[in-house]
């Protein structure tokens, strides 16, 4: 079962005490990886630039075992986000963006024959990428739409433009998907004053089948249209939160894989998901946020690395 992953890439540079230090991330780049580390197939569409740091990017996926998908490499600089990290973990960043994906094989291609053979069941994308490349992100929805489930976390930044016109847009990509992530702080930006409960009933009214979301030591919400259930994070020492939402991300869509509710045809079963499949598919996904957060940058676990921390826990959920 494949997922294609569209979205950005980037270096993280980190400020510490003994100089920068420069490690991959994305918030794409960091699900790709993810799911590759879960032992997931999955194919990486991007712009990683050109460079050592470009490498950097290539060598970090290709270890992880997903793919770059073909026209992802570019003449432009990789991007970079100059990132601080606060003493609660939380971090800053300043970004310099080069974005330039590919667009999905046209008809009659030889990609859209290897697409095709491919069978994704899933398209991931979200955070900078609608915004720099809309037209293209919505061109691989198009394409895929009939046959994978869209996820999407829109990782919401101020700074992109004018925040009615972020949001619209976000708005627009969430109305586009089955299984929307977003995090605590993503809501309180996009929607001051308003509640939790009445954003997640607002986007599962746009379309989504699952709405995800999480906060840190608040734990993680799962919910459909009929069921909330809410995660307990699992304590562990924070070393910084960069990518822990991302870790989510990949552990969400293995765990939803592992039930078999991705794909052409699943958007019912997603629906009538029980509370006991909720709250089961909500804490491994907060697994591999909590194992994310115990390491520096954005390394997410590998299947082994998260299996073996949930076994650890003989309660990971309320």
């Amino acid at each position: 079962m494949t997922t294609i992953v569209v979205g950005e890439a980037l270096v993280d540079i980190f400020e510490t005490e003994d100089g920068p230090v420069e490690l991959p991330g994305g918030s794409a780049f960091n699900v790709a990886r993810g799911l590759g580390l879960l032992g997931r197939p999955v194919h990486f569409a991007t712009d990683i630039g050109t460079g050592s740091r470009a490498d950097l990017l290539a060598a970090t996926l290709e270890k992880s075992g997903a793919e770059l998908w073909p026209g992802s490499t570019s003449n432009s600089p990789t991007s970079t986000a100059r990132a601080w990290v606060a003493p609660d973990g939380s971090a800053s960043y300043e970004f310099n963006l080069h974005f330039n994906p590919p667009m999905p094989p046209a008809p009659g291609t030889e990609g859209a024959a290897t697409l095709v053979k491919l069978a994704p069941h899933t398209l991931h994308t979200g955070s900078l990428a609608v915004h720099l490349a809309p037209d293209t992100i919505r061109a691989w929805i198009d394409a895929l739409s009939h046959v994978a489930t869209i996820t999407y976390d829109p990782n919401f930044r101020t700074g992109l433009g004018p925040h009615d016109e972020i949001l619209a847009r976000t708005e627009e990509f969430i109305a586009l998907s089955d299984v929307v992530k977003a995090s605590r702080d993503d809501i309180e930006l996009m929607y001051p004053g308003m509640s939790e409960n009445a954003v997640i009933t607002k986007w599962l009214s746009m379309g989504p089948q699952i709405v995800a979301v999480t906060g840190a030591e608040d734990g993680a919400v799962l919910a459909t249209e009929d069921l909330r259930v809410r995660s307990k994070t699992p304590k562990v020492e924070v070393v910084d939160r960069v990518g822990a939402g991302d870790a989510f991300m990949s552990a969400l869509i293995d765990a939803l894989g592992r039930t078999s509710m991705l794909g052409e045809g699943t958007a019912e079963s997603r629906r009538m998901l029980s509370e006991r499949q909720l709250r089961s598919i909500a804490g491994y996904a907060n697994a591999g946020g909590a194992v994310a957060v115990s390491r520096r940058g954005a390394v997410p676990p590998t299947k082994d690395e998260l299996l073996s921390f949930v076994s650890s826990f003989s309660v990971i959920e309320v």
